[in-house]
Parts: C-alpha cells; sequence; structure tokens
C-alpha cells in the first residue's frame, strides 16, 4: 500500500506560517502596550514627585517665581499624560486587533490540523481493513 500523504500539505504549512507571523506581530503590539504603558507609569511617577515636592516648598514658603515654574511644569505634565493615555488606548487597540487577527489564524490553521488527523485516521483504517483482509485470504 502506497505511502499516506496528506493532500492539502502546502496549504496547512502556509497557514502554520501565517499563523507564527500573526503571533509575533501580537507579542510586537504587547510589547509596544508595556512601554506605552510605561511612560504613563513614569509620567504619573514625575507628577506625583512633583506634587511633593510643590506641596512641601509651600509650606515651607514659596516665590511667586517658583511657584509660576512648578504649576507650568505640572501643565506640561499633564499634557503629556494626555497625550499618553491617547498613546496607551492607540495601543490596547492595536493589541486587540493583533489579538482577533492571531485567533483567526489560530483557528484557520487547526482546522487544516484536525482535517490532516481525521484524514490520517481514515488511512489508518482503511490500510487496516485491507491488512486484515489480506491475512483473512492467507489463513484461507
Amino acid at each position: 500500500m502506497k505511502r499516506y500523504r496528506f493532500n492539502l500539505e502546502a496549504v496547512l504549512q502556509q497557514r502554520k506560517l501565517v499563523y507564527e507571523q500573526r503571533a509575533k506581530d501580537f507579542v510586537i503590539a504587547t510589547n509596544k502596550l508595556q512601554l506605552e504603558q510605561q511612560r504613563l507609569a513614569d509620567i504619573n511617577h514625575r507628577q506625583r514627585e512633583t506634587i511633593s515636592a510643590f506641596n512641601h516648598k509651600q509650606r515651607k514658603g514659596l516665590t511667586v517665581r517658583d511657584s509660576a515654574l512648578y504649576v507650568s511644569y505640572l501643565d506640561r505634565l499633564a499634557a503629556e499624560k494626555k497625550e499618553q493615555v491617547s498613546a496607551v488606548k492607540a495601543a490596547e487597540d492595536c493589541v486587540s486587533a493583533a489579538r482577533d487577527v492571531l485567533n483567526q489564524a489560530r483557528v484557520r490553521h487547526e482546522i487544516l490540523v484536525k482535517m490532516k488527523e481525521k484524514s490520517r485516521d481514515q488511512y489508518d483504517e482503511i490500510f487496516k481493513k485491507e491488512e486484515q483482509k489480506f491475512l483473512d485470504e492467507i489463513t484461507r
């Protein structure tokens, strides 16, 4: 009997490569999201430290010039934070889209894997039947 061959092996390999590429894209998007979240955390940390320093200096006595510097810096941090929140949201959307595409690629790949397994099982069943038929003929 001839050797087993899955007719859609080329398609299966192509879908496997697509799935692996989508997995890489998802990892890249996830890493970008983590980077954007870290930047936002850094901005929040700088903002908290600046407010703390501002409050501390206010208690000790603060000049109008220093107060204006702190306020303008805090305003700039607030604007930077607003932009960074938008960047984090965009990165989250990217991750979500990459996850959806990855799931679609995974499903498409798994369908062909299951088809291959089913085809292999059918081949094995036919092979066993033919082998049994051959053995039955020999024993007669």
